[in-house]
């Protein structure tokens, strides 16, 4: 153990351990959990980067739909947020600014799922949010509470009626109005690939003050070295998230899982954990040369505060990767569990990025 120079332990070593200052620091700043039990404001700004917010993002995530599909995942951004897991900088081609990014996809889709646009050639996006258009590849429209999706691609057309309720989870809220991102959850019904489904999925959305709305050139991404988000339901009423990002030296700025339903403003536990059981036998490589181990075998758990199980999930993924979330993978996996003390299973989206190498070991 460190000592000062009385000979005592290390005081001064005790008050500059980053993870004691970092997480009240960041508890603070976020003010997320003011919120939780709060029915969704429909007022609440839906409309893309203006101002000081220089990037926005929309998701939409549909868990556990019939083979081949799996899952059918939305996940962009609009503009650049300047933060190392989510950045494509190699797809830009205009300016940090005037770029979108999508990754879009279900498990029967193979080969464009990932594409990068010019905001100002390529895409539309009405000034209040609804209607947003990635080039000929998708379309959100409506406002709340109904919203329709529709996804092109040459292996399985989506359409999607979304019915959003007002259970809404707020993942951050931070302080000034640097960074906010929530999560509705949706009742929908459509067809995938031809098929018929309904059930319960996600609509997101997210803005912030990036880095690249600062006038300064060769501006740096943000150190941020993992992240992983995974939604699935668990009844037809009944939806869990689950979250986790670390800083460098894995500093938690977010790990918590959250359930909610039909009838349930939801519940935020933090005493949640995700451990990788098992990675895939090879790295995949991404688009710009990066070598990412993808979990083969994970568990992801929660706790109430008096240290009850939640859950607990065993998973073992897909292979349905498809790059593009940032600088990572979107897939799914198949669990087995219980959830508050019942037998549980079925397929989970799965949103996976590891650029330190770190999340695991195998056996």
């Amino acid at each position: 153990m460190p000592t000062d120079y009385a000979g005592r332990p290390g005081i001064i070593a005790r008050v500059l351990n980053v993870n004691t200052l970092a997480r009240p620091l960041l508890r603070w700043a976020n003010r997320s959990g003011e919120r939780i039990g709060r029915p969704f404001d429909p007022a609440t700004p839906v409309g893309p980067p203006s101002g000081r917010h220089s990037w926005t993002h929309y998701g939409v995530m549909v868990p556990g739909l019939p083979e081949p599909h799996r899952t059918f995942g939305v996940m962009s951004i609009v503009g650049t947020p300047g933060v190392s897991i989510f950045a494509n900088d190699h797809a830009i081609t205009t300016t940090p600014n005037d770029t979108a990014y999508l990754v879009s996809a279900t498990a029967a889709m193979r080969g464009g799922t990932f594409r990068a646009y010019s905001i100002a050639g390529d895409c539309e996006f009405a000034a209040d949010g609804s209607r947003l258009r990635f080039g000929d590849d998708l379309e959100i429209s409506g406002r709340y509470p109904g919203l329709e999706v529709r996804r092109s691609h040459p292996d399985a057309d989506v359409s999607l009626r979304l019915r959003a309720t007002d259970k809404v989870t707020w993942f951050a809220d931070v302080r000034g109005d640097l960074y906010s991102h929530w999560s509705l959850l949706c009742e929908y019904d459509g067809t995938v690939g031809g098929a018929g489904v309904s059930g319960l999925c996600t609509f997101e959305y997210a803005r912030g003050a990036g880095l690249h709305s600062l006038p300064v050139p060769g501006t740096p991404n943000v150190p941020a070295t993992f992240f992983s988000y995974h939604v699935l339901n668990v009844d037809d009423r009944t939806q869990v998230l689950f979250g986790e990002a670390r800083l460098p030296g894995g500093i938690p700025v977010i790990r918590a899982a959250w359930v909610r339903g039909l009838d349930d403003y939801g519940t935020e536990y933090t005493d949640a954990s995700l451990a990788i059981r098992r990675h895939e036998a090879g790295p995949r490589e991404t688009p710009d040369g990066r070598r990412m181990r993808l979990p083969s075998e994970l568990a992801v758990t929660a706790r109430d505060a008096d240290g009850g199980e939640v859950f607990t999930l065993e998973g073992k993924t897909n292979g349905d990767w498809a790059y593009g979330l940032g600088a990572g993978f979107v897939g799914s996996y198949a669990y087995d569990g219980t959830f508050r003390g019942r037998n549980v299973s079925g397929t989970a989206y799965m949103e996976y990025v590891d650029l330190a190498g770190d999340s695991g070991t195998d056996g």
